[in-house]
């Protein structure tokens, strides 16, 4: 699957092939990565079913994931455990190792990010023993900054202002009506996962307009003028964002992205 530049969208039907990471009857799927030319941004479909649990994985980057449904765990490779609510967020660091695991029947997307090539290969599978591991947990409704250009309610909640520079996650809701400022992210990958809701995906660079609905997921390559729009009477609920953070964008929004960037502290484990 290649986008040539475009925005493309991607749908549950077309998911790729569960890969064999899984313990129990749950699967994990990509949904953005190799597959469609992506680097930076990687979004595989995590669900699992009570007691399935995923083997322990270890990225040369960082990973994040959002808790659509139902409780998890995550536990790195000293075997401390946190539990992992609906609508929760976890970065991992890069290099730590670290295991999502079912209470109950649970669902999650992410990945890391950027992309992992050996995921699924054996390559990314980590020692249990040791320590050192970089987790945080966050939630949707916790956010570090609003961005009302977006939408009147676009959070970002793991971004760099919390120390995340290459693995970040936002929750977005459009009201019926509303649609975001076309923009562009020139060297990000930007990747939008509707969690609720009919709109439109709007491709401004190639004059294409998509329809979206729940478990779509947008992926818009650096450089493609995009919108997403709630045109069709419902509200449009979504997470995913630019990977790496768009600094010109933050920069644009006030943010002081070189202090950011030399803080040494920003998003220390909370």
């Amino acid at each position: 699957m290649s986008n040539q530049g475009e925005l493309i969208v991607i749908s549950a039907g077309v998911y790729a092939d569960e890969l064999d990471i899984v313990s129990g009857s749950g699967s994990f799927r990509e949904i953005v990565g190799p597959r469609c030319g992506a680097s930076e941004r990687s979004l595989y479909e995590v669900a699992l079913a009570p007691g399935d649990h995923v083997e322990f994985l270890t990225h040369a980057g960082d990973a994040v994931y959002y808790v659509v449904s139902g409780t998890a765990t995550v536990t790195d490779n000293a075997g401390r455990s946190r539990e992992l609510v609906a609508g929760a967020m976890v970065h991992v660091g890069a290099e730590s190792t670290y295991q999502l695991a079912s209470l109950v029947g649970t669902r999650l997307i992410g990945g890391p990010s950027p992309v992992d090539p050996g995921l699924g290969s054996g390559a990314s599978v980590g020692p249990r023993d040791g320590d050192g591991a970089r987790i945080d947990v966050y939630h949707q409704d916790d956010p570090g900054l609003l961005v009302p250009f977006i939408s009147r309610d676009a959070r970002l909640v793991v971004w760099l202002g919390r120390g995340y520079r290459t693995a970040n996650m936002n929750y977005v809701v459009l009201e019926p009506g509303e649609r975001n400022k076309e923009h562009v992210h020139l060297y990000s990958e930007d990747t939008i996962h509707i969690l609720e809701g009919h709109g439109t995906a709007e491709d401004l660079t190639h004059g294409r307009k998509l329809p979206v609905a729940p478990g779509d997921t947008v992926h818009i390559p650096p450089g493609t003028w995009h919108a997403v729009a709630a045109d069709r009477g419902e509200r449009v609920v979504s997470v995913g964002g630019p990977c790496p953070a768009d600094l010109d964008m933050l920069r644009a929004l006030g943010i002081d992205v070189e202090a950011l960037l030399s803080d040494e502290h920003a998003g220390e484990p909370r």
